[in-house]
Order: C-alpha cells, then structure tokens, then sequence
C-alpha cells in the first residue's frame, strides 16, 4: 500500500506502509500528518491509517480513529499564469477595439511582442500556464495590425487616387 503524506500543504511521498513506521521511529513524520491512501474517504491524520505504529512516536499524543477529523484538502499545486500572457491578450484586444482610436497600431504590436516573449517563457518553464492566453493575444496582434494596414492601404489609397483626380481636372 502507497500512502501519501501531506505536511503545511507539501505532499510528501508516496512511502509504503514499512517506511512511514520508520520515519515515525526516526521523527521525520508525525502521526499529526496528513495522510492518503488509495481508498481512503479523504486525507486524514497518520494516527488513523491501518498498519502505522502508534507506539514507534512517543513525543506525539496519539488520536484515536473516531475523534479524528476528515481533512479534505487537495494538494494539487497552483501553477502560475505568465504576466506577459495575459498583457498580451489585453494589449491585442486594444489593438482589434481600438481601431477608432488611432493607438490599435502600437498596442497590436505591444500584444504580438509580450505573447511571443510569453510562449517563449511557458515553453522553457512547464510550471507556467498561459499558453492559451498568450497565443490568442499574438493572433488579436496581428488581425490589428493587419486591419491597420488594409485601413492605411484602402483609406490611403483612395486618398491618393482623390489627390490624383483633382490634380487631373484642375489642369
């Protein structure tokens, strides 16, 4: 039998039922310790898993199994979310809906760099999340920048072609 041991919120672990005794013998773990097995309600004190030697630990009062509390708490660590992922997804989005504004130019390009600075970070570091967050802000980016450079091309272009013609009909 597997039994995880969980400590201020460290798992611990997984140590067979032989080692937890040891380490209870060598006060490394404490019967207060959080522990979980497979088939197990829920994490709980070392004190009430089957098969660990209460008498091994003296410096520890021992909990009987009845008194003891059910402690449902998961230990799935919380990843972080790389910043630049999510300035990237912001700064992309200003870019799409700040086409009125005139600064959609520079906030796409703003979203394209920190999302690819930001793929480039969660690639090397695997405890970093955001991957979707920072290529959806470098796909907005560059549907900025290329509105931005088919409304120059189209609007420009027909201000010049305006130019053109009034320069034609004047002479």
């Amino acid at each position: 039998m597997q039994i995880h041991v969980a400590r201020d919120g460290k798992q611990l672990g997984p140590f067979s039922l032989e080692e937890i005794n040891r380490q209870l013998a060598a006060g490394t773990l404490s019967l207060t310790d959080n522990a979980w097995y497979e088939g197990a309600v829920g994490w709980a004190p070392l004190s009430t898993v089957p098969g660990v030697s209460a008498s091994t630990s003296s410096s520890v009062p021992q909990i009987s199994a009845a008194a003891a509390p059910v402690v449902a708490a998961p230990l799935v660590p919380q990843k972080k979310t790389e910043q630049l992922a999510v300035l990237s997804l912001i700064f992309s989005a200003l870019g799409v809906f700040g086409f009125c504004c005139g600064f959609f130019l520079m906030a796409g390009i703003a979203g394209v760099v920190c999302g690819h600075i930001a793929l480039s970070r969660i690639k090397a570091n695997p405890e970093l999340e955001g991957h979707g967050l920072a290529l959806t802000g470098v796909i907005l980016g560059y549907a900025a920048i290329a509105g931005w450079l088919i409304w120059t091309l189209f609007f420009g272009g027909l201000a010049v072609l305006q130019g053109i013609s009034e320069s034609m009909t004047k002479h």
